[in-house]
């Protein structure tokens, strides 16, 4: 047996280039025009824009460790969950884990564009107040999950709910990654969800959002006249389907952006 070509892919990027902190392999993996977007930057090309920024990032963390907790793997898009941990330098050696979930789509046997939402808010916690959460447990083995073709079903039945604002009320079904502090349904009042990206692997699939909305509070450093602004705020996340209905949804939501537009609007 041996894993998909699209898991390879995966793993080339959480393992080969972040783990092993390896630009070359960005060469293998990604495509020259790649492009990501994350917390509502999209940084265009892989060499001018995106490895730049992720360079920065592994310089500030040296020994920066992806840990991954689930996939989604199809012929032509994947996911992943995952946390990404290590000590900063340029905070004292303090210590830091936080968590994430990234999509991508594939052109030519490439990454060609990935969509993605990191917890940075507890990032930016952690490394303030020298404490440090604790890593979930890994998935087993992330890399041998099954490559499934898409599913119209499944992603009708996932974009219907993604798109209702009420949906988001019922934390039975939301797994949010986002640790400690505010969750996003205490934060917004979402009044519009527009489907940045979904795909579908069998009865399962990963999306981007970006959710319009009101500030509902919740931001203990921020002035309560702030209090009924507009606002965006961006989710990434995985999604089951079974029996007809989204069964599980796991997501990050990107409060660190949403903090720092409250504070800049411009």
């Amino acid at each position: 047996m041996s894993i998909s070509p699209s898991a390879r892919l995966l793993r080339g990027f959480a393992v080969d280039f972040l783990t092993c902190h390896n630009p070359a392999a960005v060469e293998t993996i990604m495509e020259p025009d790649y492009a990501l977007s994350i917390s509502g930057v999209l940084l265009a090309g892989r060499d001018d824009a995106y490895l730049p920024a992720t360079a920065a990032q592994l310089d500030q963390f040296p020994g920066l460790c992806v840990t991954v907790h689930d996939t989604v793997i199809g012929p032509d898009a994947v996911a992943m969950r995952f946390t990404e941990h290590g000590v900063s330098n340029r905070h004292h050696g303090r210590r830091s884990t936080w968590g994430g979930v990234t999509l991508f789509r594939i052109k030519n046997g490439r990454l060609h564009q990935g969509w993605a939402e990191e917890d940075y808010f507890a990032r930016k916690r952690q490394l303030a107040q020298a404490t440090c959460d604790v890593v979930q447990s890994p998935h087993p083995a992330p890399w041998d999950a099954p490559c499934d073709v898409p599913n119209v079903e499944v992603e009708a039945i996932a974009r219907a709910f993604l798109n209702d604002p009420a949906s988001w009320a019922d934390s039975s079904r939301i797994d949010e990654i986002s640790a400690e502090g505010p969750r996003f349904a205490d934060l917004v009042a979402i009044a519009d969800i527009t489907v940045d990206q979904l795909f579908s692997a069998g009865n399962r699939g990963a999306f981007h959002l970006s959710c319009t909305g009101k500030y509902k509070g919740g931001f203990p450093d921020l002035d309560t006249a702030l209090v009924g602004q507009s606002v965006i705020l961006r989710l990434a996340g995985l999604f089951d389907v079974a029996d007809g209905a989204v069964s599980r949804v796991q997501v990050c939501a990107d409060r660190l952006g949403l903090s720092r537009s409250l504070m800049d609007p411009k």
